[in-house]
């Protein structure tokens, strides 16, 4: 991650809903306090403490309204820091080195630890405690500002700790997630939607002149080898097909298990004539490496392909996959082994 992903909200939509709820309470109780239990210092220190929710509850009003531009995403990262400054203003201005006043420090340290990356909940928690200690050393004797300082720190301290921490752990079962919705757990190919996404980017990027080719692949007579050998050699057969696919396209290919034997693969700025040549030969590769057996003998294996292509006719995603759904059957139709085009 580079340093400007550092001060990227794990969730910008999650940040700024939270930094609103933070940012509401934090007002209403400041609020609340100051009609309840006016600060002593006179009428200056009395309307600083009424001025200071009131413009809690303006910024917390836009950033509501505020949409996810990059003015908002650049502002997520320094509304703790923000926070900070603040409550330390409002504690000295007021002089409340209380610990009702420092509690408030906790807020802007919960919204860093629970919404931002591991580096600016860091710096967060620590600008925190430097603000503590301005705050108590200031306003206190010295022993009592060592004591709540110390207090404080080790709070704001274990806050971001575990905060961080779950974070982390929440990210890491959300990759693994979205990892476990991309790739098919047998053979390791993209999954349809990661297919749907690459062909749907494909078609409305003009990134070539040569089109988009979308290729279907049958294993021929699949519930054959099912049923002779056992539902184990089935996948293992659909891996080894998936293994001599991977090995033998471009990189650039996407390669998707779109269900049973079903097998498509996407050749985006690829023009037809390569497309179908690649195809025939993939079947020729399939039809010459049979698939080793644990008993030592091989299963020979076939495949019917299907070829469609954007140009001239399949001009959407559903157009494509019809085309190739065309040319698959025309394959199976004229014998299987073989390749086949729309029409």
């Amino acid at each position: 991650m580079d340093r400007r992903g550092y001060l990227e909200p794990r969730d910008r939509a999650e940040a700024k809903h939270t930094a609103v709820t933070l940012t509401l309470v934090a007002a209403g109780v400041t609020l609340f306090f100051a009609v309840v239990v006016p600060p002593p210092g006179g009428p200056k220190t009395l309307l600083v403490a009424f001025l200071v929710p009131l413009v809690l509850i303006t910024a917390a009003v836009l950033l509501h309204r505020a949409s996810a531009t990059r003015p908002l995403r650049a502002l997520l990262a320094p509304i703790p820091i923000a926070g900070i400054i603040a409550i330390a203003g409002l504690d000295l201005a007021t002089s409340d080195a209380s610990a009702a006043g420092q509690v408030f420090l906790c807020y802007p340290v919960i919204y860093a630890g629970s919404q931002l990356q591991r580096p600016a909940a860091i710096v967060t928690g620590l600008v925190a405690i430097l603000a503590d200690a301005v705050v108590v050393f200031t306003l206190l004797p010295f022993a009592a500002a060592v004591t709540d300082l110390a207090y404080v720190s080790a709070v704001l301290v274990a806050i971001t700790a575990l905060l961080v921490r779950s974070g982390q752990q929440q990210d890491a079962l959300v990759a693994e997630l979205r990892k476990q919705a991309a790739v098919d757990s047998l053979t390791g190919l993209v999954t349809r939607r990661v297919l749907d996404d690459a062909l749907e980017s494909a078609l409305t990027s003009a990134v070539s002149a040569n089109g988009t080719a979308l290729i279907m692949l049958d294993v021929d007579r699949f519930k054959s080898v099912n049923d002779s050998y056992g539902h184990p050699v089935g996948d293992a057969a659909l891996v080894h097909i998936a293994n001599i696919l991977g090995a033998h396209t471009r990189s650039d290919t996407v390669i998707c298990r779109i269900g049973g034997d079903e097998i498509a693969f996407l050749m985006p700025a690829c023009p037809q004539s390569v497309a179908v040549e690649r195809a025939q030969q993939l079947v020729l590769l399939i039809r010459e490496n049979p698939m080793p057996l644990p008993d030592g003998a091989t299963l020979p294996l076939s495949v019917s392909i299907g070829v469609a292509h954007s140009y001239p006719h399949a001009e959407s995603m559903r157009d494509l996959y019809a085309d190739a759904d065309a040319a698959l059957y025309n394959a199976k139709n004229a014998g299987r082994d073989r390749v086949g085009v729309p029409g």
